[in-house]
């Protein structure tokens, strides 16, 4: 019922009484004025009460019907001032009934989150000063100065990240991220591929050298594991052409091979057997190293690359072999991977940290990387912070997860 029509129903009720009390009381003079017989003080008495009755009734009843559309005109209030209600105010509204034969649906359950990866970089001792200080542009057009992946080859799971160092980012120019990495597959998956280079600080463009010798190591070896098997792959064929596409570089940007030189080291890793062990041919050449790690034993181990005599009184960053200009010193064998075991491919910005008996470093990637982690985790442990630690740093990990 609408405010006006509750107004006129209590209209035409009052109308109703008035007349209706009007009519008493003329009754009631009448019968007060005309001359009784027998009981005539009886009869007014009984008028006059009458009156008094149907009055109080008619008062009363108007009061009521008053009240009754005060009441409903505040709930008709009440209710507009509900539906205009502020959108951040929660309102609860009645709930429709159910049939029994169709129980309510569960109230759906929030959704859990893992905590966010923490990004801060591991840090050795004091650390190391440059650690600290802005990272600064090169004045050339350059690679990123971080990469990272996550991939899944059959068995194997693949981490791989490369972080400009502290001593090439803040220095005055900054110089590029010199390290290079790439990983693939061979078609059917049953071959995980991977090639780490490191460009030689005293060449100009070895962060281009370390690019190209990567990209085009990850493409011949695809070609050869595919044309003459797991077997057939050959590291002097190999680090040839690799040399000649560096090579042919260096000629389209009118420089010296020299200033294109790059050290590198390659893997190809085939699926495992029957008994979850998995084989990874090695080839390298210079002071990017191979490493294992045994996930019962908390330290990875040197499985290959020309690593430095951490015993000498001066430490030498010479290398024995380069890309282009002497390939054919590049040597390779076989390396067994036990199921859970890990290989890792590293430049020496890494590899000298792990091959360092005073420090504990090595211990600490022993137990952060037993076993595959995130991206964004496994990109920060590369970017770690240890003194005399300034050079680019480029790590490749592949898990070996036994029978897929």
């Amino acid at each position: 019922m609408s405010r006006h029509e509750g107004r006129r129903d209590g209209l035409m009720n009052g109308r109703v009484r008035a007349a209706l009390l009007v009519a008493v009381v003329i009754g009631a003079f009448v019968e007060v004025g005309t001359p009784h017989r027998q009981y005539g003080p009886f009869v007014d008495v009984f008028a006059l009460a009458a009156v008094g009755v149907v009055g109080a009734a008619a008062v009363l009843g108007s009061e009521s019907v008053a009240t009754l559309a005060r009441q409903r005109d505040r709930l008709e209030q009440e209710a507009q001032s509900a539906t205009t209600a502020p959108i951040c105010r929660y309102v609860t509204g009645p709930v429709a009934p159910q049939p029994r034969s169709q129980p309510q649906p569960p109230r759906p359950r929030p959704i859990l989150r893992e905590r966010p990866t923490d990004l801060s970089v591991p840090r050795f001792g004091d650390g190391a000063r440059a650690q600290g200080y802005p990272w600064l542009l090169p004045e050339r057009t350059v690679q990123n100065g971080i990469a990272a992946d996550e991939a899944t080859v059959g068995a194997f799971a693949i981490r791989a990240a490369s972080v400009i160092g502290p001593g090439h980012r803040c220095a005055r120019p900054a110089e590029p991220r010199q390290d290079s990495y790439r990983i693939g597959r061979s078609r059917d998956s049953r071959y995980a591929i991977v090639a780490v280079a490191d460009g030689l600080s005293s060449a100009a463009w070895s962060d281009a050298g370390a690019t190209t010798a990567s990209s085009q190591a990850v493409t011949l070896l695809r070609e050869q594991v595919e044309t003459r098997g797991f077997g057939g792959l050959d590291g002097k064929e190999l680090y040839g052409r690799i040399a000649e596409s560096v090579a042919a570089h260096a000629a389209g940007r009118g420089v010296a091979t020299s200033q294109v030189a790059t050290v590198l080291i390659t893997a190809v890793l085939a699926e495992p057997d029957a008994n979850g062990v998995a084989e990874a041919w090695v080839a390298w050449l210079g002071d990017s190293s191979a490493w294992t790690l045994d996930p019962r034993l908390p330290l990875w181990r040197t499985s290959a690359g020309d690593t430095k005599d951490r015993a000498a009184t001066v430490v030498s960053n010479e290398v024995a072999g380069q890309l282009p200009d002497t390939p054919q010193l590049a040597r390779d064998h076989y390396v067994s991977l036990a199921p859970g075991a890990a290989l890792a491919l590293v430049t020496d910005g890494i590899g000298d940290a792990w091959a360092d008996p005073a420090g504990d470093v090595n211990a600490y990637f022993a137990n952060a990387w037993r076993s595959p982690v995130p991206a964004t985790r496994f990109t920060a442990d590369v970017g770690f912070d240890a003194p005399q630690c300034l050079d680019d740093r480029t790590a490749v990990v592949v898990w070996n997860g036994g029978r897929a």
